[in-house]
Formats: C-alpha cells, structure tokens, sequence
C-alpha cells in the first residue's frame, strides 16, 4: 500500500483513465483526477468516492498547455507534491491521409500528443522533485501501422517517441518515464469504433489475439501500477496487446 503519495491522473473521467485512478486511489495514492469532461469527471469521482476514494477533481482541457500548469499547481497547492503522473487522455480519430481534413489531423495530435507533453511540462519538476515516475498511455498503433488510422497512429508513435526522450533526459534526476501500448481495450472508445464499422470487425480483432480476448482497463491499471512501483524501469515500452504484436498468428477458428 502506498503512503503519502500523490497520483496525477488525466483523461480520468472514462475508460483507462478512470480504472488507472480508482487503482491508484485504492492503492493509497491521494488522487488528483484530470479531464475536460466536466459531468463525466463528476460522476466519476462520485463513483470513486463510493469505494472509499476521495479524489481532487480538475477540469481542465489537455490540449491547452495554461489549463495543465494551473491544474498541476492545484494539485501541489492541496497536496503539496506530485509522485505519479498518468497520461491517459485521447481521441480515435479515424482517416487516411487522403481523406482526413486538416482540423481532425490537428486535433489528433492536439489531444494525444501535444496533451501528453503539455501534461509532462506542466509536472516535470514535481516528478524532479519526489524522484517519481510518469507513464503514458500509448497504443499498438504506437509501435505498428494501422490501416485508416494515420493521424491516431501519428499521434501514438508520437507518444512513445516522447517518452522514450524523457527516460534519457529525466533519468539522471530519478525520474522514470515508461509508456504503455495496449490492443484493444475495452471502453467505450472501442465500443463506438465497433459499433460504426463493418459487421464481424470485432471477431476479426479478437481473432488476431493469441489470448482470445481484449484487455480490459483493469489490465492496463496493473501495469501503470507495476511500472509507479518499478525502481529500475525506465525507457519501457510495454506491449499490452494479448501477444498480437509478437507475430503471426492464426486462431484455431481461423486455422
């Protein structure tokens, strides 16, 4: 159980977010919850506090680097420190590079990408300070194509690239910076994609997973929560996909 210590958590009104927040909260971590969805966050703390979980809740948009400082100062002002910083906030956004328009590609990147950094500059020198760790919340997408996905894919790769610099230039000052690149979750994120593609696209997926299912946002809490509590873990990028990115695979449905 972790003790006087701080987690900083975006995108903590759904999916991800929200389990890696509760998790940490449960884990004794005093949460700070961050996302733009002001109602969404609301229900969500009320749905942390019903398992024991106080969290403070920030309102505040990832792509707009003013709104991550002030709510990164809020959370020093109540709680004096920062210890884990989550970066889980982001969009699917659905396109090729000859059909996505410019305003999608930009807020693709604005989101996903740009709020990652601007959540890491906003945090950086609390991490500094408490010798803490940040993890981001990348995709396969982030280490592989993925067909109609150039801005998320963009984006993602984006991600990992970030971190990864992170781990080189903050690692001197105890910082760990590790990035984690689910498959499919389970969310409602992947459930709007499912609902609005071609039917049987879900079997196709789960088809590719040697483990036959998809992760569900409890799989991706353990590992946030296992690289926060990892001394020597820096630079990572975790594939959490079930094993569909080591290879070639055939379900025995499909054999």
């Amino acid at each position: 159980m972790v003790t006087d210590q701080v987690a900083f958590v975006t995108g903590a009104a759904s999916g991800i977010g929200r389990q890696v927040a509760l998790r940490a909260g449960l884990e004794g971590y005093r949460l700070v919850a961050v996302d733009r969805d002001a109602d969404g966050l609301a229900e969500a703390v009320r749905g942390f506090e019903a398992r024991g979980v106080t969290a403070l809740a920030v309102v505040a948009d990832v792509s707009e680097p003013d709104a991550l400082e002030a709510a990164a100062q809020q959370a020093r002002a109540v709680h004096g420190r920062i210890d884990l910083v989550v970066a889980a906030a982001g969009i699917e956004v659905l396109g090729t590079v000859a059909d996505l328009d410019a305003a999608a590609w930009r807020r693709s990147l604005d989101v996903t990408l740009s709020g990652t950094f601007f959540t890491a500059r906003a945090t950086i020198a609390s991490l500094i300070e408490t010798r803490g760790s940040f993890v981001a919340i990348s995709s396969d997408a982030g280490t592989t194509g993925a067909q109609g996905y150039a801005a998320y894919a963009a984006a993602k790769h984006g991600v990992v690239g970030l971190v990864r610099c992170m781990a080189l230039d903050h690692g001197p000052a105890g910082v760990r910076s590790n990035v984690i690149c689910p498959g499919f979750v389970d969310t409602p994120m992947a459930r709007r994609l499912f609902d609005s593609s071609p039917e049987g696209t879900e079997e196709f997926y789960r088809d590719a997973i040697p483990l036959g299912r998809f992760a569900t946002p409890d799989d991706v809490a353990d590992v946030v929560l296992h690289l926060a509590s990892s001394r020597y873990a820096n630079g990572v990028v975790y594939a959490l996909d079930g094993g569909s990115t080591a290879g070639y695979f055939v379900s025995g449905d499909a054999a």
